[in-house]
């Protein structure tokens, strides 16, 4: 009775001791298992109420709005040169003189002509009115020769006088001239401006030439602006400056002149962390491409509406030019919200209850920070801008244990296999 017992006891201990066992691995072995799965999470915005652009970006160089290279009329020897690079000269200023010796010479000689073929016409006039008194004193009462050789004397004296008229007119125009030469030998400036180059020395030769100007529409490669003579002096109008940009000729198309613009100077020191900026309008455009690198591009010339302090010709600068824009009351949604199909623009959105309705809607100007909506919707609106699908799995970890027991009489043990229940037996015993 009492071995009974003892079995009976031992046994109930062995299922006790096997049930925390297969607890224990599902519970120690493998914590963690778990199963997740989830919605598509609904990504959403509002219609907003504001300005929409587009815009451009290209960059280029500073020039200035014209530039004159002023030279002396005539030719000669450099006497003075009376400015210097980098200094500022006002319109009619003295810039430079030549040395007047042979041109006061050739003025002189000049007068001197015109009084002589004036006095040679007085003197033609003169034979004229004497040929005249002497063919009407004779009359009738002459012979036929000496009425021929009267009206002779008075045909000679005739061209006489429209010879010494031809040279009085000639002594005129060159007397003229030599002045004009004499009045160029002191060169003024053209223009109010900045001198950007001096090309002349005392001394040095000076080829005459009649001065040149340009326009600042710079090379959108080098930025420089060109002139058709290197000239004594050349000065640059800096009352007003540009930029010419090279736009490519995919956003040509978008470019018109009166275009609002804003112009970054990086070489400017930055205003309180800043870049300096100004704004400018789009004055002109090439009819003509230029190409480099197979690239096509467009120079495009803006117009600073302010010099910013510290800015010089030839820095660097870039350019956004505002291409279309709305008013500053239009709606606008982010261009993710927006499906078009079939020339029908659509948008979704959210109720305050969660459902969701698909709304035709009118666009405006697609914008670099949303598209204009000009129908269909209203400000505040949650609009759908897209979905991210979540993922459904099940993960968990599995280990290896051993576990050791005894019993009043004998022993059970066992070691628990991967991932499965621990094996092992338990052999009864005693008395």
């Amino acid at each position: 009775m009492n071995r009974s017992r003892r079995i009976v006891v031992n046994t109930s201990l062995a299922v006790v001791a096997l049930g925390a066992l297969v607890g224990g691995y599902f519970l120690v072995a493998n914590p963690f298992a778990a199963a997740s799965s989830a919605s598509a999470t609904q990504l959403t915005s509002t219609v907003k109420e504001g300005a929409v652009s587009s815009s451009i970006t290209a960059s280029g160089s500073i020039a200035p709005v014209r530039e004159v290279a002023a030279s002396f009329a005539v030719s000669g020897t450099i006497a003075t040169v009376d400015t210097t690079l980098g200094a500022t000269v006002t319109a009619g200023q003295v810039i430079g003189t030549l040395d007047t010796t042979d041109l006061t010479a050739a003025v002189t000689k000049a007068t001197n002509a015109l009084t002589a073929a004036k006095a040679q016409l007085a003197s033609a006039k003169s034979s004229v009115t004497a040929a005249t008194a002497s063919a009407a004193a004779g009359g009738n009462n002459q012979s036929s020769s000496a009425q021929g050789s009267s009206s002779a004397q008075g045909s000679t004296a005739q061209q006489q006088v429209t010879a010494a008229q031809s040279s009085v007119s000639d002594a005129t125009d060159a007397l003229a001239t030599a002045t004009a030469n004499l009045a160029s030998a002191t060169l003024t400036a053209p223009i109010t401006g900045l001198v950007t180059a001096v090309n002349g020395t005392v001394g040095g030769s000076a080829s005459g030439s009649t001065s040149s100007s340009s326009s600042g529409t710079a090379s959108a490669g080098s930025g420089t602006t060109t002139t058709t003579s290197s000239g004594f002096v050349t000065i640059a109008d800096v009352s007003s400056m540009t930029m010419t940009a090279a736009i490519a000729e995919a956003d040509i198309a978008s470019v018109t002149v009166g275009q609002a613009a804003s112009v970054t100077f990086p070489a400017l020191p930055a205003v309180d962390g800043t870049d300096v900026t100004a704004t400018a309008k789009v004055t002109a455009i090439s009819p003509t491409a230029t190409t480099s690198n197979s690239v096509v591009t467009y120079a495009t010339t803006l117009t600073l509406d302010a010099i910013p302090a510290g800015l010089r010709l030839g820095q660097t600068a870039s350019a956004t030019i505002t291409t279309a824009s709305s008013t500053a009351t239009a709606l606008y949604v982010p261009t993710a919200a927006i499906t078009t199909a079939n020339g029908t623009s659509t948008v979704r959105v959210v109720s305050s209850s969660g459902t969701t309705t698909t709304k035709t809607v009118t666009l405006g100007v697609v914008g670099d920070s949303g598209t204009e909506i000009t129908s269909g919707l209203k400000v505040g609106q949650t609009v759908v801008i897209g979905t991210v699908a979540a993922t459904t799995g099940t993960t968990g970890t599995t280990g290896t244990g051993t576990g050791t027991g005894t019993g009043t009489r004998g022993n059970f043990g066992g070691t628990g296999g991967t991932g499965g229940a621990p094996t092992g037996g338990f052999p009864g015993g005693g008395n």
